[in-house]
């Protein structure tokens, strides 16, 4: 999958990036006003116009209604970034077309008639618009969309009205998290036009230390400076981050390369785990090797191994119903399977 190979030092702390565009088609009525009838409808015809795109475009793809698909595994394409959570709780039908590496979906029917998405590790947002853009287009021969000279793309929520788009960095800020100037630091660079959050939480309850950087506004700017406001807040935060790291491992190096070797340790060895430790140990560890603390052989699956240690994806992978001691005891399980080795 995409996120299966970040690759992170004390210098570059970007685990991925996104680009997701918002579009509705000129001659239905939005996906809330669509019967189920209509809507399976319009889902049934969307997919039938677009099944050559894995010919057309060159990526193989796969189309599914999600209606069809348990809510476990629903659960698990939100952990893996696939669906937001309002579309895997979703009741009304829905489709999707997915590329195999999970770095390229189109949701049909979901709070717009499309939603594309294109994923990438580290920081490419304009590498991803321009494959979102290829496809955009792709989609745009086949129907016409909801646009007006004025206000641009016309989507359900005024929020995404203009270019519809929504960009996003991801980075790993761990020591970021622990120094007193955070949140001050996350409310002065709010002030570029950004919204800041935690993946897992908030502040330094954020478990995992890892947190997204993207555009709340969409209408009155262009794609490319929505792209330049995010990639600007998501350097300041990096070069924030990558300044306390070089410190701490002159001040406190020892003390650090020691939470890094304590995190392997009990990762390695752990038989029950909770998700805030598997999280928080995981970012520790993942810091560690970043900063050459700590050499590992799957230093490269630390990312991925924090989205295999959801609830729902440990669930799919047991194939039937977990009690919470039971879902730690098989994250130990499946962490101690995939840390690999020391150097």
């Amino acid at each position: 999958m995409w996120y299966d190979n970040v690759s992170l030092n004390t210098d570059y702390n970007y685990i991925s990036s996104r680009i997701r565009l918002a579009r509705n088609f000129d001659n239905a009525l939005f996906p809330s006003k669509l019967s189920d009838t209509e809507a399976k409808k319009l889902i049934d015809n969307t997919i039938g116009e677009l099944s050559n795109i894995s010919t057309d475009l060159g990526i193989h793809t796969n189309a599914d209604i999600l209606d069809r698909i348990s809510e476990i595994e629903r659960m698990s394409m939100y952990d893996r970034k696939v669906l937001n959570l309002t579309l895997a709780k979703k009741k009304t039908p829905t489709g999707i077309i997915l590329n195999d590496n999970e770095d390229i979906s189109i949701v049909i029917n979901g709070d717009d008639h499309i939603r594309l998405q294109t994923l990438s590790v580290g920081i490419s947002l304009y590498e991803l618009l321009e494959k979102a853009n290829r496809i955009d287009d792709y989609i745009n021969e086949h129907f016409e969309y909801a646009f007006n000279e004025k206000y641009g793309y016309l989507t359900t929520y005024p929020t995404n009205i203009g270019t519809g788009m929504r960009a996003a960095i991801v980075l790993h800020l761990p020591a970021s998290t622990q120094s007193k100037g955070f949140s001050k630091l996350i409310s002065s660079v709010g002030r570029f036009g950004v919204a800041i959050k935690g993946l897992h939480g908030e502040g330094r309850e954020n478990h995992g230390a890892l947190f997204e950087i993207s555009n709340p506004k969409t209408l009155g700017i262009s794609e490319r400076e929505i792209i330049d406001t995010v990639i600007k807040v998501a350097n300041q935060l990096n070069a924030n981050e990558r300044k306390l790291r070089e410190s701490l491992i002159i001040e406190k190096r020892l003390e650090k390369q020691d939470e890094a070797y304590k995190s392997f340790g009990v990762l390695k060895y752990a038989r029950k785990l909770s998700l805030k430790d598997a999280l928080s140990f995981l970012s520790s560890l993942m810091a560690g090797s970043a900063d050459g603390l700590i050499d590992l052989t799957n230093e490269s699956k630390l990312y991925s191994m924090m989205i295999g240690v959801q609830s729902s994806n440990l669930l799919k992978m047991a194939g039937r119903p977990l009690s919470e001691d039971e879902i730690d005891e098989i994250r130990a399980k499946y962490i101690r399977d995939n840390i690999g080795e020391l150097l």
